[in-house]
């Protein structure tokens, strides 16, 4: 009965008129709801999902609340389901003397996280590259945490270590460059392109826009054509691919554009283009 239930209201949404009456409502609660990670909307590009964002909220990471250490500090104390993909193939893979830049690592989130785990080989260097806001942040939070000179941090991409790694872990989709062109920018070319906690549709590419309680994001979702294109235009081959099941993307009343996992892969360089 209740199954049944949950079918007819699921159908009584799909009817045009009452889904964007429902939509209209749920965008109240979306502009001014804080201690959520909710998504809102489907747009073609990054303009059009700022162009709708509430003015309640700045938008971005670039403020002093999105910044915070605390809002992902409960992420540091030890390593989620979705970060052991990630934390495999450094264990197997990492050597010393190479280094790792962490594109939009925040403070040093997974850093923190891994090296309870994991031991860096010696010399090893993790390079975070995020906005200015979070890098200051990250900078105040190392030097009260007592950091072990394995992190450094830059703002501006241009002043890139020559990595052999670049780690995209939950940062890609807030950025409306391909991974692509991030990877032609840097000063180095990599060998590794590790990408974590991506959310890829299946058919379609587009934005939302997600609340993330102390600003508006819009949040980018790779279709899963593009992504492999995009990996095919550096002459990446696929090492590895996962699916990151605790992770998620419900879009209300969008139900063919929501994501019940997002998707992981190593990718290594080949020498040339």
């Amino acid at each position: 009965m209740f199954q049944r239930t949950k079918v007819l209201l699921h159908q009584v949404e799909q009817i045009p008129f009452i889904n964007h009456a429902l939509d209209r409502h749920y965008a109240k609660e979306f502009a001014s709801a804080t201690n959520v990670n909710w998504f809102k909307g489907v747009y073609p590009d990054f303009a059009a999902a700022i162009a709708d964002a509430p003015a309640s909220k700045p938008l971005g990471y670039d403020h002093d609340a999105p910044a915070s250490a605390e809002m992902y500090r409960f992420r540091m104390q030890s390593i989620s389901p979705c970060d052991y993909a990630v934390a495999f193939w450094l264990n197997r893979l990492m050597e010393p003397n190479q280094k790792l830049l962490d594109f939009g690592g925040h403070v040093g989130v997974l850093y923190y996280a891994l090296k309870k785990y994991l031991t860096f080989p010696e010399p090893f260097e993790w390079q975070i590259f995020d906005v200015p806001a979070v890098i200051r942040e990250a900078r105040k939070f190392a030097a009260g945490n007592g950091n072990s000179g394995h992190l450094s941090f830059i703002d501006d991409l241009s002043q890139a270590a020559a990595s052999d790694w670049v780690l995209f872990s939950g940062s890609l989709q807030y950025v409306e460059e391909p991974v692509s062109s991030i990877i032609e920018r840097l000063p180095h070319r990599p060998t590794y392109i590790l990408i974590n906690m991506l959310p890829v549709h299946p058919r379609e590419g587009y934005v939302t826009l997600q609340n993330i309680s102390t600003a508006f994001c819009p949040y980018r979702i790779y279709s899963a054509a593009e992504l492999l294109e995009d990996i095919g235009k550096l002459n990446g081959e696929v090492i590895d691919e996962w699916r990151n099941t605790d992770k998620e993307c419900i879009i209300p009343y969008h139900e063919d554009h929501s994501l019940h996992y997002y998707r992981g892969m190593l990718v290594r360089l080949n020498s040339g283009h």
